[in-house]
């Protein structure tokens, strides 16, 4: 008897998305994509879950048992110093997998900015999955090396003295990530509030204000509102964002 085939994925395809960029040199080239196959292997195992904004997913410290991936929508990765003051170390967003853990526990906290789709992966599940399926742990392994690129930018960017430079280097770094959101090409939809640009980029919510003003002083930036930023001279803000 002839194996049935599996259906041809349909762009409603409601299976996880990884998405990375590889690691290998040469030219640029498409990210390593999931194909049809793993992505129903990873949903076979996955939990998809609609959640509200503002809902906490974990706790810094708490068991690691599962991975997330995002669906859609935003969720932010935080610690609170001991000092009080509390740190956003990622922003992530549609294929973004968060939940890596140290020595089985959560680095961080994760909380949703929107709404959003997540898939849970249970990491025991995960785990005997890659172990036999070699081209999807290579394509994970991917995806976590980008992550850790991810880590070495934003270190890159709260070393900077100057705060307008640092917005700006936010700007850039975070604007392939919204494409999806925005309605026209110059203009960046931002889903976090101030004060998590500000816990994002080691400034004061002051500091912020002062650096957005000074953007729009340069005529780099036009802030329309909390939420939305035009560009209005890509070049310069991309010389500014590199003039590290």
């Amino acid at each position: 008897m002839a194996k049935r085939r599996a259906p041809a994925p349909s762009s409603g395809d409601p299976a996880p998305l990884i998405r990375a960029i590889p690691f290998l040199g040469g030219a640029p080239a498409e990210p390593p994509r999931l194909t049809y196959r793993q992505r129903q292997d990873l949903l076979a195992i996955a939990t998809r879950l609609r959640l509200p904004p503002r809902l906490t997913l974990y706790q810094e410290a708490a068991p690691a048992s599962s991975l997330f991936v995002v669906g859609e929508g935003a969720v932010k990765a935080f610690r609170d110093l001991p000092s009080g003051k509390r740190r956003v170390a990622a922003f992530l967003f549609r294929g973004d997998v968060f939940g890596l853990a140290e020595n089985g526990r959560y680095l961080n906290t994760a909380r949703t900015i929107t709404r959003v789709t997540l898939f849970r992966l249970p990491i025991d599940k995960l785990t005997e999955l890659l172990r036999h399926d070699a081209e999807l742990q290579f394509k994970v392994l991917c995806k976590v090396t980008h992550e850790l690129r991810e880590a070495q930018r934003r270190a890159i960017v709260v070393s900077r003295r100057d705060a307008a430079g640092r917005l700006a280097m936010f700007l850039v770094m975070i604007k392939p990530h919204l494409d999806d959101l925005d309605a026209r090409p110059e203009t960046i939809q931002l889903p976090m509030s101030r004060s998590d640009i500000a816990d994002y980029l080691a400034l004061s919510l002051e500091a912020v204000s002062r650096a957005s003003a000074e953007l729009e002083r340069r005529k780099l930036v036009k802030f329309e509102d909390r939420h939305t930023a035009r560009v209005l001279d890509e070049k310069r803000l991309v010389a500014l964002a590199e003039a590290v």
